[in-house]
């Protein structure tokens, strides 16, 4: 199986700015050249493309033709006949949408393209639906073969490879799937399958805050269910409302806002009111004890919810699946789809525009 990896991997983040080596471990190169010379060394015809090469020190690019990979920066020569193509490809700028673009057209039949960790493959799919049409690409799979670590450190043991699971509409098959689960296993690591949607919150470095969204959430349960005694219903129902508002928040507003709006103090005495086992309620403990630093922890963060002023409306009351399943009442599927790639695409390239100013 011919496999095409684009994007080498910024060795100036990973040792200069990251310090890979000295935090995680492992040897450079990283990231999408460690991911190509695993493919290859599990004996895949593996094409590492990157219009940087040149740029790069010799002795990572001659340790990564060692190990097999053919070395490219001509994009669309990489892809012919690639069955297939993931995107290692920078978050800045929309790049991982021209890349993608312009290989579309020459994959192998029955291709897949993948996303990593630097792009939802749901936008992706929407934002490619133009090309797919007008090239007849229809064949064309889109999953992931996320790292969920960086590819090269010992941390990176398994895959995120994404399913149909959730979306109304397949966006790859089983053939492809399976492909994907077989490069990966081949090249030693472990394969999770997760819903489209799911991929970016367990995998990219959010990871954070979803795990200890997810565990205090349960946190929440156990005493609601052992001392308020509260039905499982208003429980479920006050965990939803709580994550709403911070998403919202923090969509609309970033983290300065969040500070803003929520109110520290708030928070700090009405935390405290629930800390009602302390044996039982440990992230309650960690949370409230980072409420009482945050100067100490975040000073610029705090320093711009000082000066934050507010604009706009957010809408935080209904859950988003909710609104959801009502526009689809009011206007209709196909129109409810396209005002959803609209807006997956308008937040892409927001986050991306923020980035560069950054």
């Amino acid at each position: 199986m011919k496999v095409t990896v684009y994007g080498f991997g910024s060795l100036n983040y990973y040792l200069n700015s990251l310090k890979v080596p000295n935090r995680l471990g492992g040897e450079p190169p990283y990231g999408g050249s460690a991911m190509a010379i695993e493919f290859a060394k599990a004996g895949y015809d593996v094409t590492l493309a990157d219009p940087n090469l040149e740029k790069l020190p010799r002795e990572m690019v001659d340790k990564v033709e060692k190990a097999g990979v053919k070395l490219t920066t001509d994009d669309v020569e990489a892809a012919k006949g690639a069955e297939v193509a993931i995107l290692f490809t920078p978050f800045r700028s929309g790049i991982t949408f021209k890349v993608a673009e312009a290989i579309l057209p020459y994959l192998g039949e029955n291709a897949v393209i993948c996303t990593t960790c630097t792009m939802s493959v749901l936008v992706l799919n929407s934002y490619l639906q133009n090309i797919i049409f007008m090239e007849g690409r229809e064949d064309i799979g889109f999953s992931t073969m996320h790292p969920a670590a960086i590819p090269g450190t010992p941390q990176h043991k398994h895959y995120l490879i994404a399913t149909n699971e959730l979306l109304k509409k397949p966006i790859v098959t089983q053939e492809q799937i399976d492909n994907l689960k077989n490069l990966a296993v081949d090249a030693g690591k472990k394969v999770y399958l997760l819903p489209a949607e799911l991929v970016s919150a367990v995998g990219d470095m959010g990871i954070v805050t979803t795990s200890i969204a997810f565990t205090g959430a349960i946190e929440y349960y156990r005493i609601a269910r052992d001392v308020l005694k509260t039905k499982r219903s208003m429980t479920e129902f006050q965990i939803s409302q709580s994550l709403q508002v911070v998403s919202s928040i923090v969509a609309k507003y970033g983290l300065a806002g969040l500070i803003k709006l929520l109110d520290i103090n708030a928070m700090k005495d009405s935390l405290k009111s629930m800390l009602l086992e302390k044996d039982e309620q440990p992230l309650t403990i960690t949370a409230i004890d980072i409420l009482e630093k945050m100067e100490e922890i975040v000073p610029e963060l705090m320093e711009e919810a000082e000066k934050f002023e507010v604009s706009g409306t957010v809408y935080t009351s209904a859950p988003s699946p909710m609104l959801v399943e009502y526009m689809e009442d009011l206007v209709g599927d196909e129109v409810l789809k396209g005002i959803l790639r609209e807006s997956w695409k308008k937040f892409y390239e927001g986050v991306s525009e923020r980035d560069l100013l950054d």
